[in-house]
């Protein structure tokens, strides 16, 4: 990927310099940087993912104590079923 970027006369020259006594290209020393930056930030989990999208929150309906209180809603469901 061709990636341009501008930067100031003053920190390009220092760049160069850099580049010229560590015997290194600027494209190297931006990719090493750019990992490093990405490194830092924190993974997202599938939970953050699916909330950041929606997904997790959206259905307002049900009980909202369904994943605490399973065993009873369970056991309501099979006796409405079974009633005679």
């Amino acid at each position: 990927m061709t990636l341009t970027v501008r930067l100031e006369p003053e920190l390009e020259r220092k760049l160069d310099a850099v580049c010229k006594r560590r015997k290194t290209t600027k494209s190297a020393v931006v990719t090493d940087l750019v990992r490093q930056f990405v490194a830092r930030e924190p993974q997202l989990s599938a939970y953050e993912v699916a909330r950041k999208i929606g997904l997790i929150g959206s259905v307002a309906s049900g009980p909202s104590d369904i994943s605490a209180n399973a065993k009873k809603y369970v056991q309501r469901a099979i006796r409405a079923k079974y009633r005679r």
